[in-house]
């Protein structure tokens, strides 16, 4: 399988499911703003709870194949095994579909993610040992710890600028490969004094 990363905002994405991994799949659609509806005979506390907070709509009775001809996204997650093998059958082989019980059925699986501001960083053992996938993700939250969230946004603000400077690509090539030194991750002076100076350097080419 091959991983993407895929902009999901304002995207339909229609779960079947009112339980608990329903609800789980939802908070982790939840910061990408994407256009979620549950449908399931029932709704737990869980969902019932986000929906009202998230704004996500709610159909209840069971769900049926041609509920998700218009999703972006599919998610399978009824508790009933059968229930799940049966729809994912009724949909064309071009849709992403997830099925939470048995992954090999569908074409999505979701991974374990790590996020630190515009840093993303995704583990999968395709399905293999959801333990270990568990275990790595523990390991990269301790390696890549919070001081990242400031870094990568004073990666994303330097290298605005440098793209609109006056140089060739292997100079802007130069500059952005400074910046990597971790000294800048973890002295937020440097990171200041850096850009500064990248700034007086824009000064003078323009002038």
């Amino acid at each position: 399988m091959q991983p993407l990363i895929i902009d999901l905002k304002g995207k339909k994405v229609v779960i079947a499911g009112g339980g608990r991994i329903a609800a789980r799949k939802a908070k982790v659609l939840d910061a990408e703003q994407a256009d979620i509806t549950f449908i399931a005979p029932e709704f737990s506390e869980e969902v019932l709870e986000l929906s009202v907070l998230r704004g996500y709509r709610l159909v209840e009775r069971g769900a049926v194949a041609g509920d998700f001809a218009e999703a972006f996204l599919t998610i399978l997650a009824t508790n009933n095994r059968e229930v799940n093998a049966s729809l994912v059958r009724g949909l064309h082989e071009s849709q992403l579909v997830c099925v939470v019980d048995e992954s090999g059925e569908g074409n999505v699986t979701f991974p374990a993610t790590v996020r630190r501001g515009n840093l993303q960083i995704a583990v999968t053992s395709n399905g293999s040992s959801p333990k270990l996938t568990r275990k790595l993700k523990r390991e990269l939250e301790e390696q890549f710890d919070f001081s990242w969230i400031s870094y990568t946004e004073f990666l994303a603000e330097y290298r605005e600028v440098v793209k609109r400077l006056p140089l060739s690509f292997e100079e802007k090539g130069e500059l952005l490969w400074e910046i990597l030194e971790d000294r800048y991750r973890l002295d937020e002076e440097a990171r200041g004094e850096k850009l500064g100076e990248l700034l007086r350097l824009k000064e003078r080419l323009i002038s």
